[in-house]
Protein backbone atom coordinates (compact mmCIF):
# COMPACT_ATOMS: atom_id res chain seq x y z
CA UNK A 1 0.00 0.00 0.00
CA UNK A 2 2.95 2.05 0.84
CA UNK A 3 4.45 2.10 -3.06
CA UNK A 4 0.35 3.04 -4.03
CA UNK A 5 0.39 6.15 -1.99
CA UNK A 6 3.82 7.22 -3.68
CA UNK A 7 3.12 6.79 -6.76
CA UNK A 8 -0.31 8.69 -6.81
CA UNK A 9 -0.41 12.61 -6.79
CA UNK A 10 -3.55 14.45 -5.27
CA UNK A 11 -3.98 17.65 -6.20
CA UNK A 12 -5.62 19.83 -3.19
CA UNK A 13 -6.91 22.91 -5.49
CA UNK A 14 -8.58 24.86 -2.62
CA UNK A 15 -4.98 25.65 -2.04
CA UNK A 16 -5.43 27.78 -4.20
CA UNK A 17 -8.36 29.08 -3.30
CA UNK A 18 -10.27 26.80 -6.39
CA UNK A 19 -13.26 24.81 -4.93
CA UNK A 20 -14.80 23.69 -8.45
CA UNK A 21 -13.21 19.98 -8.30
CA UNK A 22 -13.70 16.96 -5.80
CA UNK A 23 -11.10 15.33 -7.25
CA UNK A 24 -8.11 15.99 -9.00
CA UNK A 25 -4.64 13.54 -9.30
CA UNK A 26 -2.73 11.83 -11.19
CA UNK A 27 -1.28 7.95 -10.76
CA UNK A 28 1.86 6.99 -11.78
CA UNK A 29 1.74 2.95 -11.51
CA UNK A 30 4.82 0.76 -12.63
CA UNK A 31 2.57 -2.30 -10.99
CA UNK A 32 -0.92 -3.42 -11.31
CA UNK A 33 -2.93 -2.51 -8.54
CA UNK A 34 -6.45 -3.45 -6.84
CA UNK A 35 -9.17 -3.05 -8.66
CA UNK A 36 -10.85 0.30 -8.11
CA UNK A 37 -14.24 0.10 -6.89
CA UNK A 38 -17.65 1.33 -8.02
CA UNK A 39 -18.76 4.30 -7.39
CA UNK A 40 -20.42 7.13 -8.79
CA UNK A 41 -20.30 11.08 -8.73
CA UNK A 42 -23.89 12.67 -7.84
CA UNK A 43 -24.00 16.02 -9.98
CA UNK A 44 -20.70 15.84 -11.07
CA UNK A 45 -18.54 14.84 -14.23
CA UNK A 46 -15.50 12.63 -13.74
CA UNK A 47 -12.80 12.95 -16.50
CA UNK A 48 -9.79 10.76 -16.80
CA UNK A 49 -6.76 11.35 -19.52
CA UNK A 50 -4.65 7.98 -19.81
CA UNK A 51 -1.17 9.43 -21.14
CA UNK A 52 0.66 5.77 -20.68
CA UNK A 53 -0.23 2.58 -20.81
CA UNK A 54 -3.97 0.84 -20.68
CA UNK A 55 -7.21 0.47 -18.47
CA UNK A 56 -10.43 -1.11 -18.65
CA UNK A 57 -13.50 0.34 -17.46
CA UNK A 58 -17.41 -0.14 -17.19
CA UNK A 59 -19.91 1.93 -17.06
CA UNK A 60 -23.27 0.53 -16.88
CA UNK A 61 -23.51 -2.55 -18.46
CA UNK A 62 -20.65 -1.26 -20.94
CA UNK A 63 -17.30 -1.86 -21.02
CA UNK A 64 -14.54 1.01 -22.25
CA UNK A 65 -10.46 -0.04 -23.11
CA UNK A 66 -8.29 3.03 -23.07
CA UNK A 67 -5.18 3.36 -24.55
CA UNK A 68 -2.97 5.92 -24.52
CA UNK A 69 -4.08 9.47 -24.92
CA UNK A 70 -7.55 8.71 -24.35
CA UNK A 71 -10.02 11.01 -22.86
CA UNK A 72 -12.88 8.93 -20.72
CA UNK A 73 -15.83 10.77 -19.27
CA UNK A 74 -18.18 9.14 -16.70
CA UNK A 75 -21.08 11.61 -16.32
CA UNK A 76 -22.98 12.75 -12.88
CA UNK A 77 -24.78 9.76 -11.08
CA UNK A 78 -23.23 6.81 -13.22
CA UNK A 79 -21.77 3.51 -11.76
CA UNK A 80 -18.68 2.89 -12.69
CA UNK A 81 -15.62 1.69 -11.74
CA UNK A 82 -13.16 -1.29 -13.41
CA UNK A 83 -14.89 -4.34 -12.15
CA UNK A 84 -12.81 -7.73 -12.03
CA UNK A 85 -9.93 -5.79 -13.68
CA UNK A 86 -7.18 -4.20 -11.63
CA UNK A 87 -5.98 -1.22 -12.23
CA UNK A 88 -3.27 -1.73 -14.59
CA UNK A 89 -0.05 0.12 -14.91
CA UNK A 90 0.56 3.26 -16.73
CA UNK A 91 -0.09 7.41 -16.48
CA UNK A 92 -3.49 8.79 -15.79
CA UNK A 93 -4.79 11.75 -15.08
CA UNK A 94 -8.22 12.25 -13.40
CA UNK A 95 -10.43 15.28 -12.12
CA UNK A 96 -14.53 15.11 -10.76
CA UNK A 97 -15.64 18.10 -11.64
CA UNK A 98 -18.31 19.88 -9.95
CA UNK A 99 -21.78 21.35 -11.27
CA UNK A 100 -21.56 25.51 -11.27
CA UNK A 101 -23.46 26.80 -8.62
CA UNK A 102 -24.80 30.57 -8.88
CA UNK A 103 -23.12 32.71 -6.75
CA UNK A 104 -20.12 30.75 -6.04
CA UNK A 105 -16.78 31.01 -8.11
CA UNK A 106 -16.11 28.94 -10.88
CA UNK A 107 -12.46 29.12 -12.70
CA UNK A 108 -13.03 33.09 -13.15
CA UNK A 109 -15.98 32.41 -15.21
CA UNK A 110 -19.52 34.19 -14.44
CA UNK A 111 -22.49 32.11 -13.35
CA UNK A 112 -23.74 31.98 -17.28
CA UNK A 113 -20.30 30.64 -18.90
CA UNK A 114 -19.52 28.25 -16.37
CA UNK A 115 -22.83 26.23 -16.92
CA UNK A 116 -21.98 26.49 -20.75
CA UNK A 117 -19.22 24.69 -20.23
CA UNK A 118 -20.48 22.48 -17.67
CA UNK A 119 -23.11 21.60 -20.28
CA UNK A 120 -20.92 20.99 -23.26
CA UNK A 121 -19.08 18.57 -21.34
CA UNK A 122 -22.87 16.75 -20.83
CA UNK A 123 -23.49 17.19 -24.19
CA UNK A 124 -20.45 15.22 -25.93
CA UNK A 125 -21.43 12.36 -28.24
CA UNK A 126 -18.75 9.84 -27.11
CA UNK A 127 -17.36 9.72 -23.40
CA UNK A 128 -14.62 7.86 -25.30
CA UNK A 129 -12.13 9.64 -27.43
CA UNK A 130 -8.78 11.04 -28.48
CA UNK A 131 -7.11 14.05 -26.57
CA UNK A 132 -3.63 13.80 -27.78
CA UNK A 133 -0.55 14.94 -26.32
CA UNK A 134 -2.43 18.37 -25.43
CA UNK A 135 -4.04 17.10 -22.97
CA UNK A 136 -0.98 16.31 -21.13
CA UNK A 137 1.05 19.02 -22.25
CA UNK A 138 -1.27 21.49 -20.14
CA UNK A 139 -2.37 18.94 -17.21
CA UNK A 140 1.93 18.73 -16.61
CA UNK A 141 1.17 23.24 -16.46
CA UNK A 142 -1.28 22.80 -14.33
CA UNK A 143 0.98 20.49 -11.81
CA UNK A 144 3.64 22.66 -12.38
CA UNK A 145 2.38 26.16 -11.37
CA UNK A 146 0.25 24.64 -8.77
CA UNK A 147 3.35 23.58 -6.58
CA UNK A 148 4.36 27.42 -7.19
CA UNK A 149 3.57 29.58 -4.57
CA UNK A 150 2.79 33.38 -6.22
CA UNK A 151 -0.62 34.03 -4.70
CA UNK A 152 -2.64 35.84 -6.63
CA UNK A 153 -1.20 35.37 -10.07
CA UNK A 154 -1.09 31.28 -9.35
CA UNK A 155 -4.81 31.34 -8.97
CA UNK A 156 -5.26 33.22 -12.39
CA UNK A 157 -2.74 31.00 -14.51
CA UNK A 158 -4.62 27.91 -13.09
CA UNK A 159 -7.63 29.03 -13.87
CA UNK A 160 -6.89 29.88 -17.29
CA UNK A 161 -4.77 26.57 -17.90
CA UNK A 162 -8.15 24.35 -16.39
CA UNK A 163 -10.09 26.63 -18.75
CA UNK A 164 -8.06 25.92 -21.74
CA UNK A 165 -7.70 21.98 -20.69
CA UNK A 166 -11.68 21.97 -20.51
CA UNK A 167 -12.50 23.46 -23.90
CA UNK A 168 -9.91 21.08 -25.50
CA UNK A 169 -11.74 18.10 -24.04
CA UNK A 170 -14.77 19.86 -25.42
CA UNK A 171 -13.34 20.33 -28.83
CA UNK A 172 -11.61 16.97 -29.26
CA UNK A 173 -14.56 15.31 -27.92
CA UNK A 174 -17.34 17.29 -30.68
CA UNK A 175 -14.94 16.56 -33.36
CA UNK A 176 -13.85 13.12 -32.65
CA UNK A 177 -16.02 10.23 -33.12
CA UNK A 178 -14.25 7.89 -31.17
CA UNK A 179 -10.62 5.72 -31.62
CA UNK A 180 -9.11 6.00 -35.38
CA UNK A 181 -5.85 4.98 -36.79
CA UNK A 182 -4.68 5.70 -39.82
CA UNK A 183 -4.78 2.69 -42.95
CA UNK A 184 -1.50 1.36 -42.00
CA UNK A 185 -1.72 1.10 -38.25
CA UNK A 186 -5.43 -0.21 -38.39
CA UNK A 187 -4.23 -2.82 -41.21
CA UNK A 188 -1.53 -3.81 -38.51
CA UNK A 189 -3.97 -3.85 -35.46
CA UNK A 190 -6.28 -6.05 -37.47
CA UNK A 191 -3.23 -8.26 -38.38
CA UNK A 192 -2.17 -8.36 -34.78
CA UNK A 193 -5.55 -9.26 -33.79
CA UNK A 194 -6.14 -12.07 -36.03
CA UNK A 195 -3.23 -13.85 -35.62
CA UNK A 196 -2.40 -13.84 -31.50
CA UNK A 197 -1.35 -17.39 -31.74
CA UNK A 198 2.06 -16.03 -33.89
CA UNK A 199 4.92 -14.75 -32.57
CA UNK A 200 5.14 -11.32 -34.32
CA UNK A 201 8.65 -9.74 -34.51
CA UNK A 202 8.96 -5.62 -35.27
CA UNK A 203 10.64 -6.13 -38.32
CA UNK A 204 7.81 -8.33 -40.15
CA UNK A 205 4.80 -5.71 -39.08
CA UNK A 206 6.96 -3.00 -40.13
CA UNK A 207 7.40 -4.34 -43.89
CA UNK A 208 3.66 -4.89 -43.85
CA UNK A 209 3.59 -0.84 -43.59
CA UNK A 210 6.55 -0.29 -45.67
CA UNK A 211 8.26 1.60 -42.82
CA UNK A 212 11.42 1.34 -41.14
CA UNK A 213 11.21 -0.20 -37.96
CA UNK A 214 11.94 3.24 -35.88
CA UNK A 215 9.52 5.20 -37.64
CA UNK A 216 6.83 1.87 -37.58
CA UNK A 217 7.26 2.36 -33.85
CA UNK A 218 7.08 5.97 -33.03
CA UNK A 219 4.15 5.56 -35.43
CA UNK A 220 2.24 3.12 -33.97
CA UNK A 221 2.71 4.54 -30.07
CA UNK A 222 1.67 7.97 -31.38
CA UNK A 223 -1.80 6.74 -33.01
CA UNK A 224 -2.61 3.97 -30.40
CA UNK A 225 -0.57 5.05 -27.08
CA UNK A 226 1.28 2.23 -26.55
CA UNK A 227 4.30 0.56 -28.16
CA UNK A 228 3.77 -2.56 -30.58
CA UNK A 229 5.52 -5.09 -28.71
CA UNK A 230 2.89 -4.05 -25.26
CA UNK A 231 0.00 -3.74 -27.16
CA UNK A 232 0.90 -7.31 -28.59
CA UNK A 233 1.15 -8.80 -25.06
CA UNK A 234 -1.96 -7.07 -23.91
CA UNK A 235 -3.93 -8.54 -26.80
CA UNK A 236 -2.36 -11.71 -25.93
CA UNK A 237 -3.01 -11.11 -22.51
CA UNK A 238 -6.88 -10.76 -22.82
CA UNK A 239 -6.80 -13.66 -25.79
CA UNK A 240 -5.51 -15.71 -22.35
CA UNK A 241 -8.37 -15.16 -20.68
CA UNK A 242 -10.69 -16.18 -23.02
CA UNK A 243 -9.46 -19.07 -23.52
CA UNK A 244 -9.28 -19.64 -19.29
CA UNK A 245 -13.23 -18.96 -19.46
CA UNK A 246 -13.70 -21.99 -21.96
CA UNK A 247 -11.94 -24.21 -19.46
CA UNK A 248 -11.16 -26.46 -22.48
CA UNK A 249 -7.44 -25.96 -21.88
CA UNK A 250 -4.76 -26.26 -19.85
CA UNK A 251 -2.28 -22.88 -18.57
CA UNK A 252 0.72 -24.56 -20.41
CA UNK A 253 -1.47 -25.35 -23.30
CA UNK A 254 -2.51 -21.46 -23.73
CA UNK A 255 1.18 -20.36 -23.03
CA UNK A 256 2.44 -22.46 -25.64
CA UNK A 257 -0.39 -21.68 -28.07
CA UNK A 258 0.05 -17.87 -27.43
CA UNK A 259 3.94 -18.41 -28.37
CA UNK A 260 5.30 -17.93 -24.75
CA UNK A 261 8.86 -19.49 -24.31
CA UNK A 262 7.46 -21.25 -20.88
CA UNK A 263 4.42 -21.36 -19.06
CA UNK A 264 6.49 -20.14 -16.31
CA UNK A 265 7.25 -16.76 -17.88
CA UNK A 266 3.79 -16.76 -19.27
CA UNK A 267 2.34 -16.95 -15.67
CA UNK A 268 4.82 -14.17 -14.74
CA UNK A 269 3.25 -11.81 -17.41
CA UNK A 270 0.07 -13.10 -16.68
CA UNK A 271 0.46 -11.45 -13.28
CA UNK A 272 1.92 -8.51 -14.12
CA UNK A 273 -0.90 -7.13 -16.26
CA UNK A 274 -3.01 -8.45 -14.05
CA UNK A 275 -2.79 -8.68 -10.62
CA UNK A 276 -3.46 -12.22 -9.96
CA UNK A 277 -1.99 -15.80 -11.55
CA UNK A 278 -3.24 -17.83 -13.87
CA UNK A 279 -4.17 -20.38 -11.62
CA UNK A 280 -6.27 -17.75 -9.43
CA UNK A 281 -7.83 -16.24 -12.85
CA UNK A 282 -9.13 -19.86 -14.47
CA UNK A 283 -10.27 -21.13 -10.87
CA UNK A 284 -12.03 -17.61 -10.24
CA UNK A 285 -13.53 -17.82 -14.13
CA UNK A 286 -14.46 -21.58 -14.07
CA UNK A 287 -16.13 -21.96 -10.30
CA UNK A 288 -18.72 -18.36 -11.59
Amino acid sequence: MRNREISRLILNMKRHGIDVFDEFGRYNYVNTQTILPTHTHPDMIEICYLAKGSQEYFVGDSIFRLYGGDVFITFPNEIHGTGEVPEEKGVLYWMVLKKPQEGTEYLGLNYSDACELFSRLLLLPKRLFKGGSECERLLLKIISIYFQNKEPLTKMELNNLLVSLLLHIIHAGEKNSGRTYSDRITKIVHYIDENLFEVFDLETLADKCNLSVSRFKHSFKEETGIPPSEYIIRRKMEKAQEMMKEDKFSIKDIAYDLGFSSPAYFSTVFKQYNGYSPTSYKKKSTSQ
